[in-house]
């Protein structure tokens, strides 16, 4: 009896832990020429503060660090890039990156375009526009490979930036965004208008898990892994300890209490 109450309730972590990969997704929203929304996928997000990337001098080169996070982290860009304004270095006075926006935008003369984003990221939008004229598409990709597809976007004076958003769905975090073109002659691009939620502070290290523990953890609930890698490490973490590591569990972390013997 006492074998079979455990089987079962090991079978229903399973279930569980399959379902938890099963739903486990980041999803990609297309903002169009919009102004930033402030949610996305029920994700509150802040938009980053202009005014340390306004103080950087226009056409200054070797940017490797976006500044202006409003959450712990900070938003890196390779290759390095250069400051420009729309209007002002970023093509002629009567450039419309769109919706009203006329600040500071970042410029990359090559693709890809890699965005590392800053610890426990549930949420992230960036706007970007090809530096050659027409229209062309843009890829933007997770590291969890989530793809936004090809996007066309107008990149001539009478264009504007397109809005790429992405969005975790089960505590998952973006750690890194890749965004390319099909442009044939100039590849390079600027991003611009950044915004982010960095989610809740929980971690595997603030939840208490120490050496091995703390690595599985870190495998199932904060690499962004996805399909049967994550479903490897679940059931690993399983098979040892009996139950979900916190960000599997229903109930935001809330740990269900061992089967009990009879």
């Amino acid at each position: 009896m006492k074998t079979r109450r455990y089987a079962l309730a090991l079978s229903a972590l399973a279930l569980a832990a399959a379902s938890f990969a099963a739903n486990a997704a980041i999803v990609f929203q297309n903002l169009g020429t919009n102004a930033p929304p402030a949610t996305i996928g029920g994700h509150t997000l802040t938009p980053f503060d202009l005014t340390p990337q306004i103080a950087i001098p226009n056409y200054t080169n070797g940017i490797s660090i976006i500044p202006g996070s409003p959450v712990p982290g900070s938003l890196g860009i390779s290759p390095s890039v250069s400051r420009r304004e729309v209007g002002n270095g970023w093509w002629g006075s009567t450039q419309a990156w769109g919706h009203g926006y006329t600040g500071p935008v970042f410029y990359a003369q090559e693709r890809p375009v890699v965005l590392t984003l800053p610890p426990n990221t549930k949420a992230f939008y960036f706007y970007v526009q090809p530096d050659q004229g027409g229209t062309w598409n843009v890829t933007a990709t997770t590291n969890s490979g989530t793809s936004s597809g090809a996007v066309p976007v107008l990149s001539n004076p009478s264009g504007s930036a397109n809005g790429f958003a992405f969005y975790s769905t089960a505590g998952e975090v973006i750690t890194s965004v890749t965004i390319t073109n099909d442009a044939t002659s100039y590849p390079g691009m600027a991003v611009a208008e950044f915004g982010i939620n960095g989610g809740p502070a929980t971690t595997c290290a603030s939840e208490g898990y120490t050496g091995t523990k703390l690595l599985w953890c870190q495998n199932i609930c904060e690499k962004g892994y996805t399909g049967a890698q994550l479903d490897i490490w679940i059931h690993r973490w399983i098979n040892r300890y009996r139950d979900l590591p916190y960000c599997a569990q229903e109930g935001g972390g809330e740990e269900e209490p061992p089967p009990q013997e009879g």
